[in-house]
């Protein structure tokens, strides 16, 4: 009976490395081509339209506690010591985490581990993108710091305040999130609740207000989202082929 059972048999193969195309360097520079040229193409749609108008709507309504929060936030700064808080700070310094981001992201084009190489690469890109918008918003906006003593509602748009939205609270999301969503764990989600740290810590110490770290957050974990989505979708594949010897499903992540 020549039909064995390999005539009959479903062979599923979870392949653990790429296709050739996906392993190519290169690809990270579509990737950003093809990034950018989506820019227009989402912006202008219904559903983008109403999750701007929901996020902005949002931000609006809790900057009416902003002040009541901010006095909250100086008992945080009163319980917690301040080399802490310098530690928090820093970790959504950009001028510290975007080149920290390139290391690894350099670091990991030898490491032989495509799926560690694309997270690495959109953690970098998503740092960057979200840094743009974030400093567009603030030289538009030109909200007055809370330090300055003018209150919440002190607006000047290009007039050289920067307080929203907050960069650190951007910086910190945008680098933490392609972590948690490619490699979810205990570790990916320590980096992104410290995240939550260093808003408190920009707020506690007077940089920003609440709606400011909250805008930040949005912007750095939005862009964060998006490019893992689409990033992930790229290189994760799963093909059905059938031949002669049966039928086989291969698994490309």
């Amino acid at each position: 009976m020549r039909w064995t059972i390999l005539s009959g048999l479903i062979c599923i193969h979870a392949v653990c490395t790429v296709d050739a195309q996906s392993a190519d360097p290169l690809r990270f520079v579509q990737w950003t081509v093809g990034d950018i040229v989506a820019v227009p193409q989402a912006t202008f749609t219904v559903r983008t339209g109403l999750t701007l108008g929901v996020a902005a709507g949002g931000i609006l309504a809790v900057s009416y506690f902003d002040r009541g929060l901010s006095g909250e936030a100086k008992n945080f700064a009163d319980s917690t010591p301040r080399r802490m808080r310098r530690i928090l700070h820093e970790m959504g310094n950009a001028n510290i985490i975007r080149p920290m981001a390139a290391i690894v992201f350099v670091g990991s084009l030898t490491s032989g581990k495509p799926y560690f190489q694309d997270t690495a690469f959109t953690s970098l890109e998503s740092i960057v993108l979200a840094n743009l918008v974030t400093n567009g918003l603030k030289l538009i906006v030109g909200r007055a710091r809370p330090h300055a003593d003018l209150g919440p509602n002190s607006f000047r748009p290009f007039g050289g305040d920067r307080s929203f939205p907050s960069g650190h609270a951007t910086t910190v999301f945008a680098f933490t999130t392609p972590w948690l969503l490619y490699y979810p764990g205990i570790m990916s989600g320590a980096l992104f609740i410290l995240g939550i740290g260093t808003a408190a810590a920009r707020m506690a110490d007077e940089y920003h207000w609440f709606s400011d770290v909250l805008g930040g957050a949005l912007i750095g974990f939005g862009t964060g989202y998006l490019l893992s989505r689409r990033h992930q979708r790229l290189t994760r594949g799963m093909q059905l082929g059938v031949s002669r010897s049966g039928i086989s499903l291969n698994w490309t992540i």
